[in-house]
């Protein structure tokens, strides 16, 4: 059970964020959020799909990270990740943006921690702040990162609406033969319809350049040559 608290260098003085990973510390995911303002760096080693939540029917873009719940193809047994590139709410860890009432009640951010969380320790792996109080190098990069999610969030939400508007978001049904001859079908994800975008009018490329998101888009098309990467982490090289 999460247990959210607003960070703060007089309670959380000796805390510190474990930055290898591993399953006992919650990396082995399916996928995770992706952010339009990170494709550039994603789009060379994941590929980038949508996933649409069941409950309201929204699309938001994510990397896959594996083909089944709780397989991530990317955790090595040493407690590397195994990219160049490791996804923003990946290296977020157990921090996070939340809101407090400010000025007028408009809500501000604040940077946030779940105490809960595996990487949370006091014992071992980068401190939050130094011995006077102030913001070590580490939480500088990770209030960097925060931010950019949170400007992500806007961006990610804007690409699924204008690629639905246009059409050009399509099923993603496929099928892996394992190590063995078994099969393994991945459902329930979409992708940009390759030949759709391609086909685009000149009043749907203006579209997507009008809005910023025409070079996402394009990044997101090319990320799909890595499923053929991912594959063969899931059948062993093959």
């Amino acid at each position: 059970m999460p247990s959210i608290e607003k960070l703060n260098n007089v309670h959380h003085a000796d805390l510190r964020v474990v930055t290898s990973f591993s399953r006992d510390y919650g990396d082995n995911v399916m996928f995770v959020p992706a952010y339009p303002n990170e494709f550039r760096g994603l789009q060379s080693c994941y590929p980038l799909l949508f996933f649409k939540d069941p409950q309201n029917g929204s699309f938001h873009p994510i990397a896959l990270l594996g083909f089944e719940e709780g397989e991530n193809l990317f955790l090595t047994d040493d407690g590397h990740w195994d990219a160049p590139y490791v996804p923003l709410m990946v290296q977020r860890g157990p921090l996070m943006i939340g809101f407090e009432d400010g000025e007028g009640g408009k809500p501000t951010p604040v940077v946030a921690v779940d105490m809960e969380h595996p990487k949370v320790s006091t014992e071992q792996g980068e401190r939050l702040f130094l011995e006077h109080g102030g913001y070590s190098e580490y939480l500088d990069r990770l209030t960097a990162i925060m931010e950019a999610i949170h400007e992500g969030h806007a961006l990610a939400a804007s690409l699924a609406e204008t690629l639905l508007s246009l059409d050009l978001i399509t099923s993603c049904d496929l099928q892996i033969t394992l190590d063995g001859g078994g099969q393994h079908q991945l459902t329930g994800f979409y992708m940009l319809d390759d030949e759709a975008l391609l086909a685009l009018d000149d009043s749907g490329i203006q579209t997507l350049s009008k809005s910023g998101l025409l070079a996402a888009s394009f990044l997101m098309l090319a990320s799909q040559s890595q499923l053929q990467g991912l594959i063969r982490k899931k059948t062993g090289g093959r």
